[in-house]
């Protein structure tokens, strides 16, 4: 019997929890206040919040009970590529968990359309917009590519641009922010002109207006596009925080300042009924409830599901786009928005090969880290002959059923058992499920081969040409020196 096991050190926190809310998402809420600003005058009185209770409206929910959201940014008038959708986010509200999934779409993401011609995914509402001449009509069609994309429906977008974003912040009062990597940018764009200005900032608690938070959002030149994904959250987290803090809600002048902060710099479909709802559940969420995530290029980290092609194939340009088919991202979008639940558990997983084929255990481990799972043994099982694909995990005083099983299941098919095999016993207390993987699964379509393993090598030259707001994937060792 050949049982081995290797044991590998647990996916980096850090990376895995990236993302915090929103502008676009906190806007919602702060229109949702700014829009009452003329009410709030003459029931200045009422319990605001009672008031806002009755007023509000269900929002439209999916068949999981959850409203998904499409949050934009863009530069706006008086900036180059003013309708380029350089943030791009999307937040999924679940209000019987009280979870909020947050997951940033990378901009170089490339869409196939034949109907308004291929681009990078913050090129689409400008096309679209342009395509049929009215902005609104653009922000739906961009909806409905990514609603393609990802496998999700999309309830409701909402469009910030950057001086609504300056305008909110210094409409609070500022916003405290930790900042965790000091920047020093020299090639930060000055004002309007084709200049550059110095940013910098150092690590540890900031308070910041509206033009530094910008700037601490925006800053991408000796940084990566995804710390600044990062950053554009950690700071819309700050502005949510600060609209509680400052009890905007009850202050009839802060909520006519937040108003006339945005109402020219914003576009949504929400109506003011479900903006309503919106702003009264937000301080029913904190940082603890928010499961953060990123979609990007590294096939060894949580949310690693791109790669980047030859350029050649898009006409010289630096794009990104899912390893094989679209399919295993979309299980991503599955389990992180449609069972929050499971994404905010942090499960311990250990994967067993209990199959004549090799590398099994290695190649579902490298899939399962992507889905943010903590893979923290994997190897060959105790059998070459398992038929059946089973999950052991224990239950005891302190330990129940896991409930990632009800995402696992859908993906790789199997059976549950409480009853541990003798030579799994030394492992079961390190871990919450022993994954055995059996024949039944290796032979069955619903094998998750890793598609990493037969993209075509880039070029060594064309790696380091790769712009400096993105990260280049490292091709993972083939399966049969693994396992």
């Amino acid at each position: 019997m050949d049982f081995k096991i290797n044991k590998i050190d647990p996916p980096q926190r850090g990376y895995t929890r990236h993302i915090t809310i929103s502008a676009s998402l906190i806007l919602s809420v702060a229109i949702i206040l700014l829009l009452l600003s003329g009410i709030a005058k003459a029931l200045s009185s009422i319990d605001f919040s009672v008031f806002l209770s009755l007023a509000g409206a269900n929002l439209q929910t999916d068949s999981y009970g959850h409203t998904n959201f499409l949050l934009l940014g863009t530069g706006g008038e008086n900036h180059d590529g003013g309708d380029l959708t350089d943030t791009i986010i999307v937040a999924s509200l679940d209000q019987k968990s009280k979870l909020v999934t947050l997951v940033s779409i990378p901009r170089d993401l490339y869409l196939d359309d034949k109907k308004i011609g291929g681009s990078r995914i913050n090129m689409v509402y400008y096309n679209a917009k342009n395509y049929f001449g009215s902005s609104a009509k653009g922000l739906e069609y961009l909806k409905s590519k990514v609603e393609t994309t990802l496998g999700i429906p999309i309830h409701y977008w909402i469009k910030i641009d950057f001086a609504g974003f300056k305008d909110l912040v210094d409409a609070l009062g500022g916003i405290d922010v930790d900042v965790k990597e000091a920047i020093v940018d020299p090639f930060y764009p000055k004002g309007e002109t084709v200049f550059y200005e110095t940013f910098s900032i150092s690590t540890g608690p900031h308070h910041l207006d509206g033009d530094t938070a910008l700037k601490y959002a925006r800053s991408r030149e000796t940084t990566s596009d995804f710390s600044r994904s990062d950053r554009q959250q950690q700071i819309i987290y700050a502005i949510k925080e600060q609209a509680l803090k400052a009890n905007v809600i009850l202050s009839r002048d802060k909520i006519e300042n937040l108003f006339n902060a945005v109402k020219n710099n914003v576009e949504t479909n929400l109506q003011i009924k479900e903006m309503l709802t919106i702003g009264l559940s937000a301080k029913n969420f904190s940082s603890d409830q928010i499961v953060q995530r990123l979609v990007h290029d590294d096939p060894s980290r949580c949310g690693g599901f791109l790669y980047t092609p030859d350029r050649e194939l898009y006409e010289g340009a630096f794009v990104l786009i899912p390893a094989g088919t679209p399919d295993q991202m979309q299980k991503y979008f599955d389990l992180n928005f449609n069972f929050p639940e499971v994404a905010h558990s942090e499960t311990k997983i250990h994967v067993l090969n209990s199959t004549p084929r090799g590398g099994v255990a290695a190649e579902t481990k490298q899939i399962l880290r992507r889905m943010c799972f903590d893979i923290n043994r994997f190897g060959n099982g105790r059998s070459k002959d398992i038929q059946k694909t089973t999950y052991f995990y224990k239950e005891s005083e302190n330990k129940t059923r896991p409930i990632a099983l009800d995402f696992l299941k859908k993906i790789i098919p199997g059976v549950e058992s409480t009853e541990i095999p003798e030579e799994y016993l030394e492992y079961i207390d390190d871990t919450d499920i022993i994954l055995e993987l059996g024949t039944d699964y290796v032979n069955s379509p619903n094998y998750l081969e890793d598609e990493f393993y037969y993209l075509p090598v880039i070029p060594k030259e064309e790696e380091t040409a790769a712009t400096s707001d993105t990260t280049t994937a490292e091709t993972p060792p083939s399966p049969e020196n693994v396992d």
